[in-house]
């Protein structure tokens, strides 16, 4: 409702409409009263009567904006002061608010060239150079979705570099080792996801769980002297050694309990790789096929890193520092113990690239528990008291 102020005097004809005073205009109604303080047919009157002109006016929790005819924008966009804002049908200034693909914010101000988010939307946005939301694009490190979302906690696949990325919760692509729901990824350093990295050694972290690996197997049968073959020795020791270490409360995992065909070069690591053992050890006999009389004792290895033989499936963990640490350790600890309890000749605490050490992600040995081609050796080693005291050598170590 309009407020209404007298300004007549006595004796004098009453002043309606438009009249202007000085230089700025004011309103009477028929009955001489001044408009002020309101609005009326699309016209802002001041506390004083004044028109309002080119000026910002607030009325309860709207604002508007009066033009230099002293009307309120209505219906329109507007640039004013170098900024856009929008109005409604009503004059009213919008804000906190998406007018198509623009967003007003709570100045009222077009939001350009700048990041807004949206309470409505929980998202984050991006509001290019004139004003339109980015969709289907990168903002330096933040990937912006159909709709202008941002990413965040979650794979996308860009066409454009035909590749896969993943953003983390604050929304910028992840570089480097990065676990996306428990599994390590490996991403290189513009983002782009690479692959998967086995479950590799992490020191400290132990479940007591121990992988054995009894060599060869099928028809694959190892060395063979003697009347006997490696893989029956081996699966001999294996049985004995995951019996007494059970019987201590490790778990034991293996890569055959029977006499089947595993791959040697990468499906025993392969095997080991999927679970959380906290360390493989291989299972063997030696045999040199030649001047057989002079091969005797016992051999421990552990990894050695060639570059003639690279890795196949343990690439980012064959040759990590401590995981090679380990395998030394674990093989110095192992060898000094079987030699103390067996009295076996000291053949070697040495290292070589076998694929079963190569392609491991834990710590791994690899045993030649004696040579099965010397017949006295050979004798020994297929005695179940000679292989208990292997096995008290292996575990005390």
């Amino acid at each position: 409702k309009p407020s209404l102020s007298r300004e007549t005097k006595p004796n004098q004809p009453l002043q309606t409409g438009w009249v202007k005073e000085g230089n700025k205009w004011t309103f009477y109604s028929q009955t001489g009263v001044k408009f002020t303080d309101t609005l009326y047919d699309g016209y802002f009157f001041d506390s004083h009567g004044y028109l309002l002109e080119n000026t910002w006016y607030q009325m309860g929790n709207n604002w508007y904006y009066i033009n230099g005819s002293g009307k309120y924008l209505s219906n329109q966009w507007s640039q004013i002061n170098g900024k856009w804002y929008a109005f409604d049908g009503y004059g009213r200034m919008l804000a906190n608010v998406w007018k198509g693909d623009y967003y007003l914010k709570s100045s009222g101000a077009m939001a350009d060239k700048e990041w807004v988010y949206d309470q409505n939307y929980s998202s984050w946005f991006y509001l290019k150079s004139g004003g339109r939301y980015a969709q289907k694009q990168w903002i330096g490190s933040y990937y912006l979705k159909s709709g202008g979302y941002m990413a965040h906690k979650e794979w996308i696949y860009d066409q454009d570099y035909q590749a896969w990325y993943y953003l983390k919760d604050d929304g910028v692509y992840v570089t480097g080792t990065y676990t996306v729901d428990g599994k390590n990824q490996l991403f290189q350093g513009d983002g782009k996801w690479i692959r998967e990295l086995t479950q590799g050694f992490q020191k400290g972290h132990y479940s007591k769980t121990i992988f054995l690996d009894p060599g060869h197997g099928g028809k694959d049968r190892g060395a063979y002297y003697y009347g006997i073959a490696e893989k029956e020795l081996n699966l001999q020791v294996y049985r004995k050694l995951r019996k007494r270490l059970e019987g201590l409360g490790y778990t034991v995992l293996t890569s055959r309990d029977s006499d089947i065909d595993v791959d040697f070069i990468t499906e025993r690591s392969r095997m080991v790789n999927k679970t959380n053992a906290d360390f493989f050890i291989s299972l063997h006999f030696n045999a040199k096929g030649n001047d057989t009389t002079v091969n005797l004792g016992i051999q421990t290895y552990s990894y050695k890193d060639e570059p003639g033989f690279p890795s196949k499936i343990n690439k980012d963990w064959h040759n990590n520092p401590e995981r090679m640490s380990e395998s030394n350790r674990l093989a110095a600890d192992i060898h000094s113990s079987l030699l103390a309890e067996t009295g076996a000749r000291d053949a070697g605490l040495l290292q070589a690239t076998f694929a079963v050490l190569r392609e491991t992600a834990k710590p791994a040995v690899l045993l030649e528990m004696g040579y099965m081609d010397n017949p006295e050796e050979n004798q020994k080693i297929r005695s179940s008291d000679y292989q208990d005291k292997l096995v008290e050598g292996i575990v005390k170590g």
